[in-house]
């Protein structure tokens, strides 16, 4: 049983900045390749697509909507970013960390998600659709809704999240942990296969489980 449980835990080491150079915001542009930088309280207000984050530290970013289209953030963590769009499709997230951030639509679409830690932040939409997403945890968020449909996940899991819905619709993959995820509507019944639910998770579902089998419940 411990192996089991050791399998299907995400896989990711602490994230460790060392001798971080201050950046110079002016070079936050698109296509930027920017390496062991460290940026304070900028102000986003043009495009990020194809950037290349690597082993960089962003904290306080702020923006009307943050474009980080097809960019790269590798061994990196974003710190208190606040914006109401954060438009990400395509984009790489590798051994990156989110925290305490507030965005009101974070498109994470076709995107490849792979030992991202998304920690204290309140997201409204987390879009994730049609993204491998593999080794990530959400810790201590709150969400509107989730989009997982058609994502490819392997070894996901929640830690006293919450969210009003949860779209699983298409998604396929194991090792999808939602015990410490709060959900009050479900999209996608089908997408649970390979989840793992709490046996609280279950009775409150019970209904919804009915439904989808056909079975009525009668005293």
């Amino acid at each position: 049983m411990a192996r089991r449980q050791a399998a299907d835990t995400p896989r990711i080491e602490q994230l460790v900045l060392r001798d971080l150079t201050p950046g110079d915001a002016t070079g936050l542009v698109a296509g930027a390749d920017l390496d062991g930088l460290r940026f304070e309280g900028a102000r986003i207000d043009g495009p990020l697509g194809g950037a290349t984050f690597l082993e960089c530290e962003l904290i306080e970013f702020a923006g009307d909507r943050v474009e980080l289209r097809g960019a790269s953030v590798l061994e990196s963590r974003v710190l208190r970013l606040a914006a109401p769009v954060v438009s990400a499709p395509g984009s790489s997230w590798r051994d990156a960390e989110l925290i305490e951030s507030r965005v009101g639509a974070l498109d994470m679409s076709n995107a490849e998600v792979r030992r991202l830690v998304v920690e204290g932040s309140k997201i409204g939409w987390i879009n994730l659709r049609g993204s491998v997403v593999q080794d990530v945890v959400f810790r201590h968020c709150a969400f509107e809704e989730v989009d997982l449909g058609m994502a490819k996940t392997a070894r996901v899991a929640f830690e006293g999240c919450t969210t009003d819905k949860l779209t699983l619709t298409q998604r396929t993959g194991a090792a999808l942990d939602l015990r410490g995820l709060e959900f009050r509507a479900l999209e996608g019944f089908e997408g649970l296969r390979g989840a793992i639910l709490s046996p609280e998770q279950v009775a409150l579902m019970a209904e919804t489980f009915a439904g989808h089998f056909g079975v009525s419940v009668r005293e």
